[in-house]
C-alpha cells in the first residue's frame, strides 16, 4: 500500500517555503511593469520596423503585459447593480423591464418550437 498522508501540510508542498503575502505579490508585479515600462521604447522600434524580434522575445513580452495590464476585454467588465423597490422606478425603467421580459418569453417559445420540430420530425423518420 502506497505512503499517502491524509493531512499534508501545506507549507511541504511548497518545499517548506511560507506562503506569498500580497505585498510579495505587489513587489512582484511592480517589477514586472518597470521591466515592461522599461522595454517600450525596444517595442516602438519594432514595431517601426528599426529592430526585429525573435518569436520569444514576442511572446515573453506579451506575457509579461498581460500580467501589468490585462486585456481591456476581461478587465474592464464592469456591472452597476441598483436595487431598488418597485414603487420607485420610473416609467422608463419600468418599460425597459418589461421589454426585457417579452424577449426573454419570445426566445423561450422560440426555443420550445424549435425542440417540438425536431421531437416532430425524429418521429416521422422512425
Amino acid at each position: 500500500m502506497p505512503n499517502v498522508r491524509k493531512n499534508p501540510n501545506p507549507v511541504k508542498s511548497t518545499g517548506s517555503l511560507p506562503p506569498v503575502t500580497p505585498i510579495e505579490v505587489d513587489r512582484v508585479r511592480r517589477s514586472v511593469l518597470d521591466v515592461v515600462r522599461n522595454n517600450i521604447p525596444k517595442v516602438r522600434e519594432v514595431l517601426k520596423g528599426d529592430k526585429n524580434w525573435s518569436n520569444q522575445q514576442v511572446r515573453l513580452f506579451s506575457v509579461m503585459l498581460n500580467k501589468v495590464m490585462p486585456d481591456l476585454h476581461h478587465s474592464f467588465n464592469e456591472h452597476s447593480v441598483e436595487h431598488k423597490k418597485v414603487d420607485q422606478l420610473s416609467i422608463q425603467e419600468l418599460e425597459q423591464i418589461a421589454a426585457r421580459a417579452d424577449e426573454l418569453d419570445d426566445s423561450v417559445v422560440e426555443h420550445k418550437e424549435v425542440i417540438k420540430q425536431e421531437i416532430d420530425s425524429g418521429k416521422e423518420k422512425g
